[in-house]
């Protein structure tokens, strides 16, 4: 089976999620490609995907939300699990983060079997900030937090779960089923 983690990443901390989920994915009966949605991508060679976003200002990111629309008849007939970051600082991590506003939308229209929102991560000596504009730069250098709030555990039960799901382990917990802290949706 061949599934794409596909993601939208601001500054490199869903990028690192999607390959950790990819890592995770990857085994004797799962094929696992992980690509930026801004990369030219054939979904029709997939059996199942993986979609993440960072979220800007409850939103996800343009690139991912258009990948979802553009992809949207292959997507609503093949497994899909989505997955946002952004929440950083630990008052916005710590508490219940609601989805994204896209979210709604994608839940009719490719009904995904999950959605959930990790912590995010910034780092201002490594973050990627090419193709950012003058004002991105400057306010996420001197407004952002710097740190990482990727829960690497969790997020690493719900790429297991996935693989559940999809037949490419023996037991363990669905997506669905896992417990996890409050403040992960």
């Amino acid at each position: 089976m061949r599934i794409l983690v596909a993601y939208g990443s601001d500054f490199g901390s869903t990028k690192g999620i999607a390959e950790r989920i990819g890592e995770r994915l990857r085994g004797p009966a799962l094929d696992v490609d992980v690509e930026s949605v801004e990369d030219t991508i054939d979904p029709t060679r997939y059996d199942a995907f993986v979609v993440g976003s960072a979220i800007q200002a409850g939103h996800w990111l343009k690139s991912a939300t258009g990948f979802v629309r553009r992809n949207e008849a292959v997507l609503a007939r093949r497994p899909v699990w989505l997955f946002s970051s952004g929440p950083i600082g630990d008052r916005a991590v710590d508490a219940p983060q609601p989805d994204p506003k896209e979210i709604a939308d994608f839940r009719r229209t490719i009904d995904p079997r999950a959605h959930i929102v990790f912590g995010g991560a910034y780092d201002r000596e490594t973050a990627d900030f090419k193709g950012k504009d003058f004002l991105t730069r400057t306010l996420a250098k001197r407004f952002m937090p710097d740190g990482d709030w990727r829960d690497w555990d969790v997020i690493e039960q719900w790429a297991d779960g996935i693989a559940v799901e999809l037949g490419g382990r023996g037991g363990g917990t669905r997506t669905h089923d896992l417990v996890l802290p409050k403040h992960v949706r």
